[in-house]
């Protein structure tokens, strides 16, 4: 007999795979949204997106339970959803569903029932065929083929969640937030909330993209405070997944000059210290650029010179006549908030950034509320 008794959390980790994957594929436009699953196959999972906010809350959330299961134990046949109607036993799907799907299910603000088994049409002893003969409200024949689909018509598990979840990340995403903008102007508090945004933990990805967002903020706050950019830009942001050698990018930000050329440029690194390879990278990109001054800032902790990087350092700024300056991207804020009139006018720049950018998924929006104003 098959050990069970980790079955929920091998559950919970498709479940977590399966929404990056969905979260994935939605931010990126040339993804394959389809994963390879026919035509008929997707129709029926659409409708099960479809109702899962309405008539079929319950429906949807069986079936999410059934999927995961399945990805987590593929020699179980799902549609036996009650232990008295198993050959051999092994578990309850209702108790997976109201402990561990709905709970993960709301945190992502998806659609769900706290049961897939709430309604009596879902509860009976029977084995989920196609000869089922409750009732099931408004998706009865979608419902019953996705399980013919999973057990009998040789459909991944793992493609038929990523594509429910996909189908919930774009109902989600086309909810709007309202991002929180604070109106504070003391410096250890706005550190403090970006701080705990840089850090916090996340199950998508895109979290490193969030201290570029907010150096991008704090430049765009500074600038005209500033004399030493006065008649120069700030470049909007290139794409995360564009590499600087595709896009000809000096740094994740740059202060062009009026015709053009970059006159500043940071590179932003999240949780890598300052080293001497940093310094390195950044000097070959200063070989055929005229830049005054390049930043290699990091949110890691390390991030002072010691003396290698600092000789390193001095040596690029003789070959090339460039300034590179390794800090952090905490320590680098805290000074230039320090020079401005209203530090909280960093927070609107973020937050619409926050809004728009493509690397940002929901999760990191949701967080931005909570760390501004927790329960």
């Amino acid at each position: 007999m098959s050990d069970y008794t980790d079955h929920n959390k091998l559950i919970l980790a498709a479940l977590e795979e399966a929404l990056v994957a969905g979260d994935e594929v939605d931010r990126d436009d040339s993804a394959d949204k389809t994963f390879g699953l026919p035509e008929g196959l997707r129709g029926n999972l659409d409708a099960m997106n479809d109702k899962a906010d309405s008539s079929a809350t319950a429906a949807f959330t069986n079936l999410v339970t059934g999927i995961a299961i399945k990805i987590a134990y593929p020699n179980i046949d799902v549609r036996f959803h009650q232990i008295q109607i198993q050959d051999p036993q092994h578990f309850n799907h209702r108790g997976v569903s109201e402990n561990v799907v709905y709970p993960f299910l709301r945190d992502q603000d998806f659609d769900g029932a706290k049961s897939g088994w709430q309604t009596r049409t879902l509860e009976r002893p029977k084995p989920y065929f196609l000869n089922y003969d409750e009732n099931i409200r408004a998706v009865k024949d979608e419902f019953l083929a996705c399980y013919h689909a999973l057990e009998e018509g040789g459909a991944d598990a793992k493609q038929m969640l990523n594509y429910l979840f996909l189908g919930q990340v774009v109902r989600r995403n086309a909810k709007k937030i309202d991002l929180i903008e604070p109106r504070i102007d003391d410096i250890s508090t706005i550190i403090g909330h970006f701080e705990a945004h840089f850090f916090a933990d996340y199950k998508s990805r895109g979290q490193s993209r969030l201290p570029v967002l907010a150096l991008h903020s704090l430049y765009k706050l500074i600038m005209p405070e500033l004399k030493r950019f006065e008649g120069l830009d700030l470049a909007n942001l290139e794409l995360h997944s564009a590499a600087d050698s595709q896009t000809g990018a000096t740094g994740d930000i740059e202060i062009k000059k009026n015709d053009g050329s970059v006159f500043e440029a940071i590179e932003v690194k999240h949780g890598i210290p300052v080293s001497v390879d940093l310094v390195v990278d950044a000097a070959k990109k200063l070989v055929t650029r005229r830049v005054d001054r390049f930043y290699v800032l990091t949110t890691h902790k390390n991030c002072g010179q010691t003396d290698e990087v600092a000789a390193k350092i001095k040596e690029v700024k003789e070959r090339t006549g460039c300034q590179v300056i390794a800090n952090g991207v905490i320590p680098t804020m805290r000074y230039y908030l320090r020079l401005v009139q209203n530090p909280a006018d960093i927070f609107p720049h973020y937050t619409s950034l926050l809004k728009v950018e493509p690397a940002i998924s929901h999760e990191h929006r949701v967080k931005w509320n909570d760390i501004v104003l927790p329960d």
